[in-house]
Order: structure tokens, then sequence, then C-alpha cells
């Protein structure tokens, strides 16, 4: 167990709660969310789960930050890399393709978020995440609203669109070894291509769809 001292000061708290993510983050990248538990997270970092508790209520609050922390990364990542926009849509969709491709890792959190982390957290501490998502997501929807000539309600029903569709595909093309091998057994053909130009596809597609709308 190594030396712990409850934080006092604001700053000191978010430097715990830092410590936590992190450790959660390493846990996720090596095993699925299933077998993940505070109790996993305090032997992660050296802690008692006693001193965990005393920064997060459950694992879920903990995973609900870290796909704030992603999630705001990935838009402005996205925000940035289309700042030029309007683009012909085979050029916008590349890119965005490529910028969600770097975020990997928030397409893994984006894959549980609903079915499972959203699901096990208080409705306050979930207003606050909902409310934090949609101040991060106003210079994306503007993005969309200037490259398809629509609505921001519109651009938002596309952004959704795009978003939900971005785990499935990486999960598909970053299957896991494991899957290859049972796909193989049962004589299904290997996954050829790859995310960036799959994902590329649908992105000119549904923006093409929206520019027709107009």
């Amino acid at each position: 167990m190594s030396d712990y001292i409850r934080a006092r000061s604001p700053e000191q708290k978010q430097e715990r709660m830092e410590a936590i993510m992190a450790a959660a983050d390493a846990l996720f990248q090596e095993h699925p969310y299933h077998q993940i538990t505070m109790g996993t997270i305090a032997e992660k970092l050296g802690w008692s789960r006693s001193n965990l508790y005393k920064y997060a209520a459950t694992q879920e609050e903990i995973f609900l930050e870290l796909h704030s922390q992603k999630n705001r990364a990935w838009l402005e990542d996205l925000a940035a890399s289309l700042a030029g926009a309007p683009l012909p849509a085979p050029e916008f969709a590349r890119i965005w393709a490529e910028a969600t491709d770097r975020h990997g890792s928030f397409l893994r959190y984006q894959d549980i978020v609903i079915s499972i982390i959203e699901s096990n957290v208080t409705l306050e501490r979930l207003t606050e995440f909902k409310r934090t998502f949609a101040q991060m997501l106003a210079p994306v929807i503007a993005v969309l609203a200037r490259q398809c000539g629509c609505s921001a309600p519109e651009a938002q029903e596309l952004y959704l669109r795009l978003l939900f569709q971005a785990p499935g595909l990486y999960n598909h093309y970053h299957c896991a070894d494991l899957t290859r091998e049972a796909m193989k057994a049962a004589g299904m053909p290997e996954v050829t291509g790859n995310f960036v130009d799959a994902y590329a596809d649908f992105v000119e597609l549904c923006v093409s769809q929206a520019n027709k709308a107009q």
C-alpha cells in the first residue's frame, strides 16, 4: 500500500481524480469493462477502497469523467481539423474519419456509455454530464451546419448519426485476436479494409444526403 494523504484543497482533489482516472484508463486498455471494479482501481493506485470512495462513489462515475475527457479531445480535434469547412464532401469526410481514428480510445468508451455507464449513475451526475456534453458539442455542430448549409438541430442529428456509427465500425476493424480466430474457425471471411476508408465512405454519404436535403 503506497502512502496516502487525503486531499484538502481543490487542486489536490483534482490531482487525486486525475490519478484515479489514469488508473481506470490503464485498466480499461488491458481488460474488458466487466472485469474492472472499485477494488481493482484502488489496487492499481495502491490505495484502500475506502480512500478511493472519498473521491468517487462508483466506477461508473469515474468512467463517465473519462468519457467526457476523451470526448472533449475528439471534438476539439474535429473542430480544429475542419475549421476550413465547407469543403468538398470527400475531403471533409476523410478529415473527419482520420481525426476520429486518432481517438480510438474514446470510441471504446462511447461503445459502453449508454448501455452501461449512464444507467449506473445518479440523475444529478448524468444531468451534469449531458450539460457538459452539449457545451463541448457546439463548435462541431457549427462546423456541420456550415458544411451542409443546415440548421443547428439538423446538424446535431447528423452528428449523432456519425457518432453512433463510429464505435461499431472501429470495433469491426480492430477486433480482438480471439474474435478473429473464432471467425476463421466458423468459416467467416477475414476482415479486410480499414476503419478510415470505411468510415469516410459513411461520413461522405451522410454529408452528401444532408446537402441534397437543403
